[in-house]
Order: C-alpha cells, then sequence, then structure tokens
C-alpha cells in the first residue's frame, strides 16, 4: 500500500506531524521622526525550527511609517524522523506611529505576509518519499506601546492576524492520535481547514549604543479557534536575537554639521 512504510513510522513515533506555522519576529521600530530608518538582522528559534531575518522600518511622514521583514526557516532536528521541513516568508507593513511623552512611542501596523512551508520524509527501510507543502498568506494588526531612552528601549505589542493556505499539494499521510479525521493525506486536512486565526503578545528588549542595539524579543502564539492545529501544527513561542541599527535623518545630519561647523569657527 502507498506510503504504509511512512505511516507505520508516524504511528509508532509521537510528534511525527508536519508544521504548519511559526511565528516570525514582531518589527517594532519605536519610531519617533520622519526619515528614521531602521536596519537589523537577527536569527529566530522555536521548538522544532531555526530561523535567519532581516528587516526594516522608514518612517515616510511624522505619523505614517512602513515596514518590510522576511524569514528564513528550516527544521531544527531533521534526523529524528528522517525528515526535513523548510519555509520562508515575506512582511509588508505600514502604519501609524505617535510619540505619546518623552518617553513612551505608541505605533499600531497592517500586515500582510505572504510565505511558503515545506515538510518531507524518506522511509528508511523501502526509500518510499512522502512530502506535503503549501502557500500561505497573513493578514494582521500590530500595536505596540515602547519606553525609549537614549540607551535602552522596551515593548510589549502584539499581533492578531489570519493565516490562509493555499496551493496545498503532497502526499503525506495523514495521521489522528484520536482517530477523530477520516483524511487520507495531510494536504486533504489542510485544504479543509485552511483559515487559521492567531494571537501573539511580545516583549522585545533593546539595548545598547544610541543608534546600535541587541535585541532580544521573546513571542507567544495562540490558535484563537481550531485546538488541534495548535496542538499539532503550530509552534507555541518564539525567541530571537538580532542586532538593529538606526540611520540618522537628514535633520539630524543637517544639525550634526551646523554644531561641527560652530565649533571649528568658534576655536
Amino acid at each position: 500500500m502507498k506510503n504504509t512504510t511512512i505511516l507505520l513510522v508516524c504511528l509508532s513515533l509521537s510528534g511525527c506531524f508536519p508544521l504548519y506555522y511559526a511565528p516570525n519576529t514582531q518589527n517594532i521600530p519605536v519610531m519617533k521622526e520622519k526619515g528614521q530608518t531602521n536596519l537589523s538582522i537577527g536569527i529566530n528559534a522555536t521548538e522544532y525550527t531555526n530561523g535567519f531575518e532581516l528587516q526594516g522600518a522608514y518612517g515616510l511622514t511624522d505619523k505614517i511609517a512602513l515596514q518590510l521583514n522576511a524569514d528564513w526557516v528550516n527544521s531544527a532536528d531533521d534526523m529524528e524522523y528522517n525528515s526535513s521541513g523548510k519555509g520562508n516568508i515575506i512582511e509588508f507593513g505600514g502604519g501609524y506611529y505617535k510619540k505619546i511623552s518623552k518617553s513612551f512611542v505608541f505605533e499600531t501596523y497592517g500586515l500582510i505576509a505572504f510565505g511558503k512551508t515545506q515538510y518531507e520524509q524518506t522511509s528508511e527501510g523501502t526509500g518510499e518519499y512522502a512530502y506535503v507543502k503549501t502557500h500561505f498568506t497573513r493578514f494582521g494588526a500590530q500595536p505596540s506601546i515602547s519606553f525609549s531612552s537614549k540607551y535602552f528601549n522596551a515593548s510589549l505589542s502584539t499581533r492578531l492576524a489570519n493565516v490562509n493556505y493555499n496551493n496545498i499539494s503532497g502526499n503525506y499521510p495523514f495521521y489522528s492520535a484520536e482517530n477523530t479525521y477520516t483524511y487520507i493525506t495531510e494536504a486533504d486536512y489542510l485544504k479543509d481547514n485552511n483559515s487559521q486565526w492567531v494571537a501573539e503578545p511580545a516583549i522585545t528588549l533593546q539595548g545598547g549604543l544610541e543608534k546600535v542595539k541587541l535585541q532580544l524579543q521573546y513571542t507567544l502564539s495562540y490558535n484563537l479557534g481550531d485546538q488541534y492545529f495548535y496542538e499539532n501544527y503550530q509552534e507555541w513561542d518564539m525567541i530571537s536575537l538580532g542586532l538593529k541599527v538606526e540611520f540618522p535623518t537628514k535633520k539630524n545630519v543637517a544639525k550634526l554639521d551646523e554644531t561641527n561647523s560652530e565649533q571649528n569657527n568658534n576655536p
């Protein structure tokens, strides 16, 4: 029978499920003025994945900001089930920011992301190959409040998003420990459960120099409606570490040039 060996492996081992969703790092620019430009590079990890990320943000006006983010993820442990997984996501965002006091900044962004994920496994005994792959889009909103000082920022944020899976294919056999489903393949299951709502609170700490800071973020990821998906196909949390660089605005560069000129004229 097709994929019999792989199915028996799944029946004998716990955790033999593809991973369809893991959160990426939330981009919290702590935007304060028009022309502010942030770039960051980092790594992230969940229980089963490791990722590499690039993020950027730009203050388009004194109230509107844009952001662009990308994340490439691979499974953290490929050898246990002779399997591998990978995925990537690119995210675009635009939103509103306001410095509500000397030390606090409010931001909220609308986000749209496009990604894909693939999981595959080869039977050691027969060499049978099984896989499932899918593309997805994610629409979300991300409000945050940040304490900001010259050398340290601390932010609380939440991302509320809907994830929609499409272009789903594969022959990876479906297995339910509760025997409550009658799907033949994982692709069949995902096609019937292709819309998922997630809520993702996060805390972000940034510290270092005035324009260059190390960033640490911890994110929780909750499924708002599908407990079976949450328990078997979704990562519950993520931690990330990165380096954030803020480039001076034209206004700040002009002030610096003016200050240097005054100092040169008044030795």
